[in-house]
């Protein structure tokens, strides 16, 4: 299988350049302050001045930006090597000098009166930078002065990122011990996982019995992580004016409290979909199922596909939805930007990277072969057809709130989806459905799950001063027991499971941008099946649009209106009449 090439711009990990190119990036960051420091903090700044900021920026940070990706993803190759370790921590130190350094422009800017600020913001010279004006009038209140802004980007690296990392080192070296096809196997995360799927109930549920148990072992590390990690999250929020520590997510996804509100309670509301399911799934199966037999498979044995079979079912659909999609798709592949082998120490999950507005994204898998894995690649070149597509944007516009980050990947998956249907039996296409269904419940009610849990743990430790190992797997018991009612039982070990998921230590708050992007998603699938091509030329155009402006006013132009509860409802009105009662 494919492991990417990242040797394009680096010779390898020992290249010294990699190392200047960083050091380059952070004396241009304090000289970028020298200079535009006394010109921000103008009161009569001039369009003119600031745009040249803007640019200089842009210019003199992108290098920087793509030796600490080198680093990046050298580290996530392999997590474990010593050599990789210190690179990506110094990546790491010299990106907070560099967001220290560039920690002045919003305070100083934010003194400017609002009056002004809107004048700049109207301004031809500034039409390119318009959101992030916007932007910055609307977290006026939010934004510190520049001494205390200086100072969280100089303990960034150090407190909640720091523990986060800590946390990252020690799951992703996990070797899980089993018996498996009368052989003892020592397997990764990603590999035992994959056991979820496997035809024998007995195997799935001890492999996931020692996946948790596993994480038990380390109960005091993680315990003190998660942690560290909400009080220093929680401490910011409170301390930049926010009433609760998701509004400080809110507001970096460009999102309305209540639509996020509306969201979280609206599919709440919903988890007898969940529960009508996998009562239908029970009687397929033909047992009492557990957590463990959420992903087992629905009639014969699954199929397991191999790379190549997966890279042309995933290509072709693309190229029959649109052309210059399934182009950029092809160069993922021709250009060596996938990295899908399975290793020891490599990062687990799936990613796509990417920093600056080159049009290069590189993906990272963990490829073992099932038809999830098929869908898994079609979301991630999702997300580098998005990446490839915004680059036509400053670098300032490049990235969309995590609300958006999702649109194109979780819209690939329906494309592969649509295009595998029409090429099953009634019995393959039982199983698929059923697989379809499992994975939208996983990133519906599974994200939002999380999403409640992490509102929940956040509160008991910002009321408590700290929630301890059984504290927060009780938490999460409850909201099993909340999802899945009495149809599925509930092992003892998966009131751990919160401890497996990376998203809540490395981005806190960031799970509900998954259950919004697929419920949008849905919505804009139903769009293009009932509009055909004309659909396509306004999708790319969103996709091109990057982040250059607020969610709201980028999906207006597609119909889309986000403060409405009824658009929310017919996200799992569309799941239960086109996927659930189809089944047979």
């Amino acid at each position: 299988m494919p492991q990417w090439n990242l040797n394009t711009r680096y010779t390898s990990i020992d290249d010294p350049s990699i190392r200047k190119d960083l050091q380059k990036s952070v004396q241009n960051a304090k000289e970028l302050q020298e200079k535009y420091a006394p010109l921000l903090g103008d009161m009569n700044l001039q369009a003119s001045t600031l745009r040249a900021f803007f640019e200089d920026t842009e210019n003199i940070l992108s290098q920087g930006y793509i030796a600490f990706q080198f680093a990046n993803l050298s580290y996530a190759s392999c997590t474990s090597d010593q050599k990789a370790q210190r690179l990506f921590a110094q990546a790491m130190d010299s990106m907070t000098e560099i967001d220290t350094a560039l920690s002045f422009w919003k305070p100083l800017l934010s003194k400017l009166p609002i009056n002004h600020l809107n004048t700049l913001m109207k301004s031809e010279l500034l039409i390119d930078y318009e959101h992030v004006l916007s932007l910055l009038i609307d977290s006026k209140k939010h934004i510190l002065s520049e001494s205390e802004e200086r100072l969280l980007s100089t303990f960034s690296n150090s407190s909640r990122s720091a523990f986060a990392n800590l946390y990252d080192a020690v799951t992703n070296a996990y070797e899980f011990h089993l018996q498996l096809d009368n052989t003892q196997q020592t397997l990764t995360g990603p590999q035992i996982r994959s056991l979820r799927l496997h035809p024998d109930k007995d195997v799935r549920r001890e492999s996931m019995t020692i996946f948790f148990l596993r994480y038990a072992q380390d109960k005091i590390v993680i315990e003190k992580a998660y942690n560290a990690i909400a009080k220093h999250y929680n401490t910011e929020a409170s301390i930049r004016h926010f009433e609760e520590p998701i509004h400080m997510r809110n507001h970096d996804n460009e999102v309305d409290h209540k639509i996020i509100d509306t969201l979280l309670q609206t599919t709440s509301n919903h988890a007898h979909l969940v529960q009508e399911y996998y009562g239908w799934k029970q009687t397929q199966l033909g047992i009492d199922i557990t957590l463990a037999d959420l992903y087992a498979p629905v009639g014969h044995e699954e199929k397991k596909f191999s790379f190549e079979e997966a890279k042309t079912i995933v290509l072709d659909a693309y190229k029959q939805f649109d052309p210059e999609m399934g182009s950029i798709a092809q160069s993922f592949f021709d250009e060596q930007r996938i990295d899908s082998d399975i290793r020891k120490g490599k990062r687990g999950g799936a990613f796509c990277s990417y920093v600056i507005p080159n049009r290069k994204p590189y993906i990272l898998l963990n490829f073992t072969g099932t038809m999830r894995d098929v869908m898994t690649l079609a979301h991630e070149l999702g997300h580098g057809i998005h990446g490839t597509l915004s680059s036509e944007q400053t670098f300032w516009n490049y990235h969309t709130p995590l609300t958006m980050a999702e649109i194109a990947s979780v819209f690939g998956e329906m494309i592969v989806m649509d295009s595998i249907l029409p090429t099953l039996s009634q019995d393959d296409r039982n199983a698929f459905i059923a697989s379809k269904i499992e994975d939208m419940f996983a990133t519906m009610f599974r994200q939002n799950m999380f999403s409640r849990f992490e509102i929940a743990s956040h509160k008991m430790i910002q009321e408590n001063g700290n929630a301890n190992w059984d504290e927060l797997s009780e938490l999460y018991h409850q909201e099993l027991i909340n999802v899945f009612g009495g149809v599925v039982q509930i092992p003892k070990e998966y009131h751990y499971e919160w401890a497996s998921i990376p998203h809540m230590f490395n981005v806190p708050f960031y799970v509900y941008a998954y259950n919004f992007a697929n419920l949008l998603v849905i919505a804009l699938y139903q769009k293009y099946k009932e509009e055909g091509s004309i659909f396509i030329p306004r999708y790319k155009d969103l996709l091109r649009s990057g982040g250059k402006q607020a969610p709201e006013i980028l999906l207006s132009p597609l119909g889309i209106q986000l403060d409405s509860k009824t658009f929310w409802e017919k996200g799992f009105e569309y799941v239960s009449k086109n996927m659930i009662q189809t089944l047979q």
